[in-house]
């Protein structure tokens, strides 16, 4: 009776661990690119933009099941250069937020007077910190430029992978 007892506990065991891999089997992944053009004209400015997912219609009808929202890269271009040269930084923030309370999240892009650039990934991205804010489906997300006489066009894209799960 107690081997019969120890078989049915483990059976039992191997059923329960296994109903997590039969879950996960059932994830549904998808992307959303999210764009923007910043126009820049200044001396010193922030420009935002808001990212909200919930504009995406996949979002949007398994917004109760997200498991996971990821990062897979943010690129920029320098597509107009009129100014002199300067220095731009990305920041993130709760949707909605100021840039003051704003979190830097890339690297510095430094660029020469009339330089162009064709699209770039940016190397040093805070993913967690990106990917922590748009748990909820929404960010704002800054240009802080700084140079004298600064005009630019600057084009981001922001790839948002996301996994999410009917049963959860």
């Amino acid at each position: 009776m107690r081997h019969r007892l120890l078989f049915i506990f483990l059976l039992l065991l191997g059923a329960l661990g296994g109903c997590e891999a039969v879950e996960d089997t059932l994830d549904i992944e998808f992307t959303i690119n999210k764009n923007n053009t910043f126009n820049i004209d200044t001396t010193q400015g922030a420009y935002a933009y808001d990212v909200d997912l919930n504009t995406d219609s996949d979002y949007q009808r398994y917004k109760s099941h997200i498991k996971d929202v990821k990062i897979d890269y943010i690129r920029y271009s320098i597509t107009a250069n009129t100014g002199t040269g300067g220095k731009a930084d990305f920041y993130a923030t709760v949707y909605g937020g100021d840039q003051a309370g704003a979190t830097k999240v890339a690297e510095t892009i430094t660029f020469a007077a009339f330089e162009h650039r064709g699209v770039t990934d940016v190397v040093w991205l805070n993913k967690a910190y990106l990917e922590g804010l748009l748990l909820s489906g929404k960010m704002r997300f800054w240009a802080v430029v700084e140079g004298a006489g600064v005009r630019l066009t600057l084009p981001v894209e922001i790839k948002v992978r996301v996994t999410a799960n009917p049963l959860e």
